[in-house]
């Protein structure tokens, strides 16, 4: 025959049975609960694990019953379910029943097979929906201002080369026509020379000269 304890632990549903009371204060306070004694079966092994429960958060309109609140975490007790999920059903049920200003729930487990485990979940850490959908709009607009920002540098880069291309052709006409006029001084050095060679001088003709 069960104790009533027993029968209080195995019988709760937190859905209907964690009782909830209206905070009548309207400043925020941050409440804080420690629940040393929760205790799981570990889904596999079927063996005992322990951990300190810490529970903290600012209610908006509802608190938890404390004795509520200590029937859930000992309704545990005979459970197979691991630690990471334990802690989140906590969470996920306090959540949806009083949906606070702020919640923080730490499992800190009793070391087992040599490891240490400490399970949070804070709601000031947590990427909500809309948060996850505001990133992804803002990613969008990075990678937009990303693109238009990489156009415009292909846009730049294209015209600094055309801008070398042109000058460069500008520089080859002008050397051509340099080269040219270089040609035509020597023809007329060579011609020169080839009359200076003769002992034959040159005549020179002015532009007025009708003669």
């Amino acid at each position: 025959m069960l104790r009533y304890g027993e029968k209080e632990i195995q019988e709760f549903d937190p859905q209907k049975d964690l009782e909830i009371w209206e905070n009548k204060n309207k400043r925020d306070y941050l409440i804080k609960m420690t629940l040393p004694e929760f205790c799981c079966l570990c889904p596999r092994s079927g063996y005992p694990d322990f951990a300190t429960i810490y529970i903290e958060y600012t209610p908006e309109n509802w608190v938890v019953e404390l004795k509520a609140i200590k029937l859930y975490i000992n309704s545990f007790m005979n459970r197979h379910i691991s630690h990471e999920d334990s802690i989140n059903e906590i969470y996920t049920i306090l959540e949806e029943k009083l949906k606070p200003k702020y919640m923080k729930i730490v499992g800190d487990f009793n070391p087992r097979g040599n490891v240490h485990t400490v399970i949070e979940i804070d709601s000031n850490k947590l990427i909500k929906n809309n948060d996850k959908v505001e990133i992804s709009e803002k990613s969008d607009i990075i990678e937009a201002i990303k693109e238009e920002f990489r156009v415009q540098k292909e846009s730049k880069k294209t015209k600094i080369k055309e801008n070398f291309h042109n000058k460069r052709e500008s520089f080859k006409d002008k050397k051509e026509f340099s080269d040219k006029k270089r040609d035509g001084f020597n023809k007329k050095r060579d011609s020169f020379t080839k009359l200076n060679t003769k002992g034959l001088k040159p005549k020179l003709v002015k532009k007025d000269d009708k003669s």
